[in-house]
């Protein structure tokens, strides 16, 4: 029986009572395992041979929020209150103390005892249950609600608070760090001073304490794993409310001094003057000056961390333009040029030539821009400038409104190779010209055939156009290619023309050149047509790098053509004899002038 009373073991729940004048009662309930006086004490007490276990006697009545002491010491709150409470499982003649450390300890006990020390413990049990329970009705806290323990705000401990008491004490502590606050700004010569009056609190403190309470609400997700609700517990947050959050107004006021320090940078810029001789004007850029903000207000941050006497210095960035004089410059070089002459051309074709080209003086074409001749020069018709000059038409060289627009487009279209721009569409004569290399020509007929191209540089391209009485010139500037670009043309072959063909005047069309059968006069001169190519060729370092062909072009042959008159010659008159040479051998005269050059 001794050695049963000695292994006995209990657990302790130990009630905390603290009262503060004007404030309710603080309750705090903790469980302590017995020391082994106590467990001797319970091993004399039950030695009753009734079986009935004496205790330190405890007279109290809850409820209603209300704890009464039935003895004298009922004034002295402070003081602790012991309750025994035997926790014990039932196996045969074996019992086992379920205590807060899971400890199991064999007690050996007769029949009539330890029923009597069962139910003793029972009835102890409901009543500290009840004392308990009535504990946390009516001073617990809701535990999804309160805020881990270790949780700092700007150094203050606001761990074990409900939301509500943090955001008070979190106001509380600033609004006092506030009255004796002191804000210095200084740059250069320039001081800026705020005190408390230049502020006010924030009253919105509960967004900080909803942040700190962030991670409570996970603990409260059962759904997490509980190794991760461990972690959590552990872990507390430690967060530093900026300045400017907490007094309210200093944003703007900061603004306003960066406002007076800063200088916003000055990009260079392109004027473009396509008609002057110098036809770019590059303006200068210069740098600004920027206010490192971040710095600013970490700075104030960490002196307000440990001081309501805050000094700091504005440092500033100095921030470069986005264009420098040298980009543009970069940007603005002469990339290509490209002439053909009109020395020998009428007055009409002179005109349309200059007259098309000018619509691309000053044009500028930007990055992946595409351009269509015809849209930009057109209509070309003769209520739009243009005037009646020759013009190729089935075959045949005729007159027609806008007679050297094909000049025109022929002159950019080269100037456009040299550039290395993209070539979208492009079209030959269908008889040579002499104006330029065989395959290099661009032929253009509103809704028949245009000359469209496409910018495909990173940088825009721009065009000026130079004219005079003998040539026209156009220029491309733009960013200049890290390699020379050429182009050449050259003949695979000819096809021979068939010589001449007399047509008579039956409409009376050339009377002033031819009236009477017998009487002729040559229009046209036969002429050889030509297969030829067109390539482009990239140099660096003056070896060529590269050959690209562009073209393969097929020109018709041309017949000479030979008008003859119609009307009989009269009675008593003769013909007038013809010196226009009727030979297909006839040397042409006009294909000297034109440019080729044998493939090889």
């Amino acid at each position: 029986m001794g050695k049963d009373k000695e292994l006995l073991r209990e657990t302790k729940t130990r009630i905390t009572i603290t009262r503060t004048e004007g404030e309710k009662p603080k309750v705090k309930v903790s469980n302590t395992k017995s020391s082994s006086t106590a467990n001797n004490n319970i091993s004399k007490s039950t030695s009753n041979k009734s079986g009935a276990n004496v205790h330190k006697k405890v007279d109290r009545k809850v409820g209603k929020g209300n704890i009464k002491q039935n003895s004298k010491s009922s004034a002295n709150m402070g003081k602790t209150m012991e309750v025994n409470k035997p926790v014990l499982k039932h196996s045969d003649n074996v019992y086992y103390d379920t205590g807060l450390q899971g400890k199991k300890t064999k007690v050996l006990r007769r029949d009539n005892g330890s029923k009597l020390l069962l139910g003793l413990s029972a009835i102890s049990l409901v009543l500290i249950m009840a004392v308990v329970g009535q504990f946390f009705v009516l001073e617990s806290k809701d535990p999804s609600n309160v805020i881990h323990s270790g949780t700092m705000i700007n150094g203050v401990n606001i761990g074990g608070l409900e939301s509500i008491e943090a955001e008070q004490l979190i106001y509380d502590v600033f609004k006092e760090k506030s009255q004796d606050f002191k804000l210095k700004i200084n740059y250069g010569e320039k001081i800026w001073e705020f005190t408390k009056d230049d502020f006010k609190v924030n009253s919105e403190i509960h967004t900080i304490i909803e942040e700190a309470s962030r991670r409570n609400q996970l603990l409260n997700n059962y759904e997490k794993s509980s190794q991760a609700i461990d972690d959590m517990t552990k872990e507390g947050v430690s967060i530093n409310v900026a300045f400017n959050y907490i007094f309210v107004g200093l944003d703007e006021k900061i603004e306003d001094i960066i406002k007076e320090i800063e200088i916003k940078p000055v990009d260079s810029e392109i004027v473009f003057k396509p008609d002057s001789k110098n036809c770019f004007e590059i303006t200068a850029d210069s740098d600004g000056l920027r206010v490192n903000k971040e710095q600013l207000y970490y700075d104030i941050n960490q002196q307000f961390l440990k001081s309501n006497n805050i000094d700091v210095d504005i440092e500033t960035i100095v921030e470069k333009a986005n264009v420098t004089k040298q980009d543009n410059l970069n940007k603005t070089q002469l990339v290509s040029t490209y002439t053909t002459y009109v020395a020998d051309s009428t007055g009409n074709r002179k005109n349309n030539v200059k007259k098309a080209l000018s619509y691309f003086n000053g044009y500028v074409v930007e990055p992946n821009m595409e351009v269509s001749f015809n849209k930009v020069t057109g209509p070309h018709t003769e209520s739009n400038g243009y005037k009646v000059a020759t013009v190729i038409y089935n075959g045949r060289f005729v007159d027609g409104v806008g007679g050297g627009i094909c000049q025109a487009s022929t002159t950019l279209y080269n100037a456009l190779l040299l550039a290395d721009t993209e070539i979208l569409e492009v079209h030959k004569h269908t008889l040579p010209v002499k104006y330029v290399p065989l395959a290099m020509d661009a032929m253009v007929s509103e809704y028949v055939a245009d000359l469209k191209f496409k910018n495909n540089n990173e940088e825009p391209i721009y065009i000026t156009i130079s004219t005079n009485s003998e040539s026209v010139t156009v220029n491309i500037y733009g960013v200049k290619p890290d390699k020379e670009i050429k182009t050449r043309s050259c003949t695979l072959g000819t096809i021979k023309n068939t010589g001449d063909k007399v047509i008579y005047d039956t409409k009376k069309k050339y009377t002033d050149k031819v009236l009477f059968k017998g009487e002729q006069y040559r229009l046209t001169y036969p002429r050889d047509g030509y297969e030829a190519k067109a390539y482009v060729e990239y140099y660096r370092d003056g070896k060529k790098i590269e050959e690209k062909e562009i073209r393969h072009e097929y020109y018709n042959a041309q017949q000479g053509i030979i008008v003859e008159g119609v009307e009989d010659v009269p009675a008593g008159l003769n013909a007038i004899e013809s010196s226009v040479s009727m030979d297909n051998n006839t040397f042409n005269i006009h294909n000297n002038l034109i440019p080729t050059n044998m493939c090889p």
